[in-house]
């Protein structure tokens, strides 16, 4: 008689062989003619989910079931990923969504992560600003001196104008290249 092994752990289908006696934790049920997505698997259960070692006895039959799989979660208040074994083991501090910037916040009405607009802007504001800051030192600064230093030491106007001309072109052009950011709007 072709009797069906399974786990006596979960359940789950593990062969079949034909068997001249009846021996715990198989059954005579036919497989369901199913076909199973790769992470799924047939398990012989009672109705309270539970492995039965007499399962033609007691009422139990095969059930698709779902395998674990390893899901990447964040924190809500620390953005902090973590592995779970299965989506099913993801605490209520953490989410599947992973957060899209780095200024997103959790927001639990939402059940979602919400960007803050004002701390990306103050955030991008600080990075125009040192940009800015550092081109106009490097570039418009030492343009400037260099045509201050022409004008009392050579007495060259014109040297000192052209050079003036430079810096202000670069002065524009990285204004022009590193636009302040617009603030959200209210």
């Amino acid at each position: 008689m072709l009797r069906h092994y399974f786990s006596n752990v979960s359940g789950e289908y593990i062969a079949s062989k034909n068997l001249e006696h009846v021996i715990g934790f198989t059954t005579s049920q036919k497989l369901p003619s199913v076909e199973l997505a790769k992470n799924e698997y047939f398990a012989m259960l009672d109705e309270n989910g539970n492995v039965n070692q007499w399962p033609d006895k007691n009422g139990c039959t095969w059930q698709i079931k779902t395998r674990f799989e390893q899901v990447t979660a964040y924190h809500k208040e620390t953005k902090e990923p973590k592995q779970f074994d299965d989506k099913t083991l993801v605490t209520d501090d953490y989410t599947l969504e992973k957060p899209a910037t780095q200024f997103d916040n959790w927001d639990s009405q939402l059940d979602d992560w919400v960007t803050d607009l004002q701390a990306k802007y103050e955030y991008d504001y600080q990075q125009v600003n040192s940009i800015r800051g550092s081109l106009y030192s490097q570039i418009v600064d030492r343009l400037n001196s260099e045509a201050e230093m022409i004008r009392r030491t050579e007495g060259n106007e014109a040297k000192a104008l052209d050079y003036e001309a430079q810096a202000d072109a670069a002065y524009i052009k990285i204004r022009e290249d590193n636009p302040w950011p617009l603030p959200p709007e209210a």
